[in-house]
């Protein structure tokens, strides 16, 4: 039983964060100083509705106490519901062509990048907008497209992505996963504990906390 893909199934509010983390110091004269330390590793925070009967669910919670913050699942929104978030928004009719290749020469130019290569449509066309999610081959890792990306007159372009690149640099292309197709492993870090309220309803006592696993 998926615990954790229900916890996402039923949620009231989910909260996405991966920005890395940043050290910042103000120096006497005022002037900020910033750096990335890296850590661009995906948070859901999930607030769970107060409201659903213990009668109806009580495999799910069993399962959620057994996990607790054991092991980590698989996650996804693959539904239509999620489309606002994790829906393709580029142009291309099909994606199953594309492909990610990230070999040793881009990783030594830019570990933020990868080469976009079988490219469908028209020259000009965009084939991804900035948000748009990817899932290179069988990785578990996901990325988010941070730029526009329109089709040249390359056989192969190069795609930024939100954080540096985790899979090993190799000359194979590989096929992605796009859109509501992507899935991530997460471990929950914060795991609430639940009451009994009136008759048969249950009341979560905190929020979920899950990170990705990397």
């Amino acid at each position: 039983m998926a615990s954790f893909q229900w916890v996402f199934d039923n949620a009231e509010s989910i909260s996405v964060n991966k920005r890395p983390i940043v050290s910042q110091t103000i120096a006497r004269d005022q002037r900020v100083r910033s750096i990335s330390r890296g850590g661009a590793v995906w948070r859901f925070t999930v607030k769970m509705p107060t409201g659903m009967r213990w009668s109806d669910n009580r495999g799910y919670i069993e399962d959620i106490d057994t996990v607790n913050l054991l092991k980590a699942e698989t996650v996804s929104f693959p539904s239509t519901g999620y489309d606002w978030y994790t829906g393709y928004r580029g142009a291309a009719t099909s994606t199953a062509t594309m492909t990610f290749k990230y070999n040793a020469a881009q990783a030594a130019s830019d570990t933020t990048k990868f080469e976009l290569g079988n490219m469908p449509g028209a020259v000009g066309s965009a084939l991804f907008k900035a948000g748009d999610l990817i899932q290179p081959g069988s990785s578990k890792y996901v990325y988010m497209v941070r730029e526009l990306v329109t089709k040249g007159s390359s056989p192969t372009q190069l795609v930024g992505v939100h954080r540096s690149i985790l899979e090993t640099p190799s000359d194979t292309a590989v096929t992605m996963k796009v859109g509501n197709a992507v899935s991530w492993s997460v471990i929950c870090v914060e795991c609430p504990t639940w009451t009994i309220v009136e008759r048969d309803i249950v009341a979560w006592n905190g929020d979920f906390l899950f990170y990705e696993v990397l």
